[in-house]
């Protein structure tokens, strides 16, 4: 698991609607475009991915997945509204290489749902975006399907490698909630309708579960906002049922699409149209905060204007979001007003600052986190797109940045991407589009610094960039490069870098130089793992860690070495726009020059600044956040199903303490007598202090890789996200890394045996 976080990075992977479970339209893993690499002589249209029906859902891609025969693919998986799911090779575009497709039923006629004026025209099948669960090799997806003349929702687990159903799927959906509302039956009861209702947001998987959010059919009466939970490990088993107006009308969970979010306490977060409210178990026109067994409403904002918000059809519709390791919730509405609540006081007097972003309304913004604050994008209907800055639980009512151009549309598709907080790395993607007229759409690219400047559209070249008729709320997918942009002409269009003319190489070029666990930009320490980030920087075919003749690490890897002050250093992967390395023990404290060299060309030097430690945290899901790479005491893998028992022994690896004792060699691989850090070595486990047992070279693994054991405090917070906290010295490693801890006297997992 160690190994794959320090290459994680390379190749993303995109596994959920709007990016991640915070719904931030972002990916912050970005190292190949930026507002440098994207112009109209380098960066086009590849190609398109064709399908069978319209595509309202975002791509999702899954790299390096290992398929049958043994063969390794970077996939995308589509789904369209004829209820079918495609993947495809996600790198092949001359020609496309499908590697399968089911169909799951026949669709539901739109004329059935809606009448001759619908919102949605010819057929409602897979309307939202699914979910994948990498760890059970599935894709969550629900289909509506016609039965009988009548409209029947289904989840779906489908094997990534072949599409069969797993998981005792499929299962039909069904639920009541006990309430006096509309549709109240003789047993006191209001039913679920799928006649009634439409599955817009994104699949949510949180808490081993997924949910599944329902809305309305353009507002027609009677309905209800519903959120579904099932069991991830066998769907045929729903865990709980959560309705937003059980003594009322309305209150769709519809969000233009974008998924409920989830915080690192498994809390489930939603917004609510237009709908009756009365606070107690009426939450319509509402940000909700909902316990993750659907049991509860534990908070809510409402705006004090509700009900003239209702009548007037200016319900909320954008988001929710958090800024990543908080709990600051954002949104927007028809009016557009952005909404910054605060997820720990959400129904207190202050719990939210709402500023008037835009005279026209909003229906989705992408958000960049940054340190616990945000730069938020937003797209107002008729005017250019913002950027607004989030600090904290307050937000500056006047836009740092605004674009020149503005989009008479206001339904478009927003991603962000970045490389990590890397302020000249960032571009903002809009897909825009008047999605009624069938008319061409077009993609921007804007610099994310500055919206001024347009670095690139696809109408500069029309003859080879043309973007066929957006699909509204539909954001882009973002990954290794690439821009896979839905539509409504039964085609994914992807747009990308145009590779170089053979035989031409290509200078390197350092964008970032990162911790390999946080991807902290700012300093490194002596034995750091190292994550650089650029162009160029090696092969194409990824490398991992060799060892040269004497049993170390070896310098130079695929042809690519990394210098600190001319000093090679031991190299643990090596890709084009990624490489990762050791620092050698002998650099001081100040500054460096950092320089890549691949095939005999060298990049230019970058300034790195050295300091006695750098803490950071190892995760399993190499983003430098979430669940840690951590043993249990008994030697199975933590997570939320295998979680740790108050008092027991766990074990992690971190990088970045600096110095050792006996003194670090470069790329000796840990063996015999084992290094131990010169600084002080700290931890915290849900705020509370936890003892060190041991804090040392990791047995088998490259010198600069920590190994600590630590006692989680009999006392702990308990839960499948308890904050998790390690101090090199005046160095903490980075907030929102996590462990699972049992609640006690419940059978856990490490154990003293």
């Amino acid at each position: 698991m160690l190994s794959l976080s320090l290459s994680g990075h390379a190749q993303v992977n995109i596994l959920t609607a709007n990016g991640n479970n915070d719904r931030t339209n972002s990916n912050l893993q970005e190292t190949k475009l930026s507002p440098a690499t994207v112009s109209s002589s380098a960066f086009g249209k590849l190609g398109v991915f064709p399908v069978d029906g319209q595509v309202y859902s975002q791509p999702l891609i899954v790299s390096g997945l290992s398929l049958s025969g043994g063969a390794t693919r970077n996939v995308v998986f589509l789904t369209t509204m004829h209820n079918s799911v495609y993947a495809f090779d996600a790198d092949a575009m001359s020609p496309v290489s499908l590697l399968w497709q089911v169909n799951l039923g026949i669709p539901v006629p739109a004329l059935l749902l809606y009448g001759p004026d619908g919102d949605i025209a010819d057929e409602v099948g897979i309307l939202s975006t699914g979910v994948i669960d990498l760890q059970r090799g599935v894709l969550y997806v629900v289909a509506d399907i016609l039965e009988g003349d009548a409209p029947v929702f289904y989840l779906h687990a489908l094997d990534l490698k072949t599409g069969a159903e797993r998981l005792n799927g499929p299962v039909a959906l069904a639920a009541s909630v006990r309430g006096t509302g509309t549709e109240e039956g003789a047993d006191g009861t209001v039913p679920f309708d799928a006649m009634r209702h439409i599955q817009r947001p994104g699949l949510l998987l949180a808490n081993h579960s997924v949910y599944i959010a329902f809305g309305s059919h353009g507002d027609e009466d009677p309905y209800h906002g519903w959120l579904l939970r099932y069991d991830a490990s066998d769907v045929s088993r729903q865990l709980g049922v959560y309705m937003t107006t059980p003594d009322g009308n309305a209150g769709a969970i519809w969000q233009s699409g974008r998924g409920p979010a989830a915080d690192l306490r498994g809390n489930i977060y939603a917004i609510t149209g237009n709908g009756d409210y009365d606070g107690i178990r009426n939450f319509g026109q509402s940000f909700v905060k909902v316990s993750a067994k659907l049991s509860s409403t534990l908070d809510w904002f409402t705006p004090s204007d509700w009900q003239s918000m209702s009548d007037n059809d200016f319900d909320i519709s954008a988001g929710p979001a958090l800024i990543a390791g908080t709990h600051t919730v954002i949104g927007a509405d028809k009016g557009g007003n952005l909404y910054i609540v605060n997820g720990d006081a959400m129904s207190q007097p202050d719990g939210a600052v709402i500023i008037a972003a835009s005279a026209g309304s909003i229906f989705n913004f992408a958000v960049w986190s940054s340190g616990g604050n945000a730069s938020v994008y937003t797209q107002g209907e008729g005017e250019p797109a913002k950027c607004f800055q989030v600090t904290g639980n307050d937000v500056n009512p006047t836009p740092v940045s605004t674009a020149v151009n503005s989009i008479p549309q206001g339904r478009i598709g927003m991603t962000l991407s970045a490389n990590g907080g890397q302020q000249d790395s960032g571009i903002l993607w809009e897909s825009t589009g008047d999605y009624d007229a069938g008319t061409a759409g077009t993609l921007h690219a804007y610099d994310a610094s500055n919206l001024a400047n347009e670095v690139w559209n696809s109408d500069i070249n029309p003859a080879r960039d043309l973007m066929p008729p957006v699909s509204k709320f539909a954001p882009p997918t973002v990954a290794n490069g690439k821009v896979y942009v839905p539509s409504l002409a039964n085609v994914v269009t992807v747009y990308g870098l145009f590779s170089p003319p053979a035989g031409l190489g290509a200078t390197p070029s350092i964008a970032s130089v990162t911790h390999a666990a946080n991807y902290s930009p700012d300093a490194v320490a002596p034995g750091e793992l190292v994550a650089i980030f650029g162009s160029n920087l090696g092969p194409a075919a990824p490398a991992g860690l060799q060892l040269d003749g004497s049993g170390s690490v070896a310098t130079t890897l695929a042809g690519t070495q990394v210098l600190f002050n001319g000093v090679a250093s031991p190299m643990i992967f090596a890709s084009a726009g990624q490489v990762d390395a050791v620092v050698p023990f002998g650099v001081s404290d100040g500054r460096v020059q950092a320089k890549v060299q691949y095939q005999g060309l060298g990049s230019a030097p970058f300034p790195v600044t050295v300091v006695p430690a750098v803490s950071g945290i190892f995760t399993v899901d190499a983003s430098g956040a979430g669940q840690a790479i951590l043993l249990n005491q008994d030697g199975s893998v933590n997570s939320p199903a295998l979680p740790a028992a108050p008092g027991s022994v766990v074990t992690l690896w971190a990088t970045g303490a600096g110095q050792t004792s006996p003194g670090g060699i470069d790329g000796a691989v840990e063996a015999g007598t084992l290094t131990q850090p010169i600084l002080l070595v700290q931890a915290q486990i849900g705020g509370q202090p936890a003892e060190v047992k041991y804090a040392g070279g990791s047995s088998g693994m490259v010198e600069g890789v920590i190994q600590v054991n630590l006692q989680i405090p009999a006392a702990s917070q308990t839960g499948a996200a308890v904050p998790l906290i390690l101090r090199f010295g005046n160095s903490n490693s980075q907030p929102g890394v996590t462990l699972a801890i049992q609640s006690p006297g419940a059978k856990a997992n490490g154990a003293a045996r």
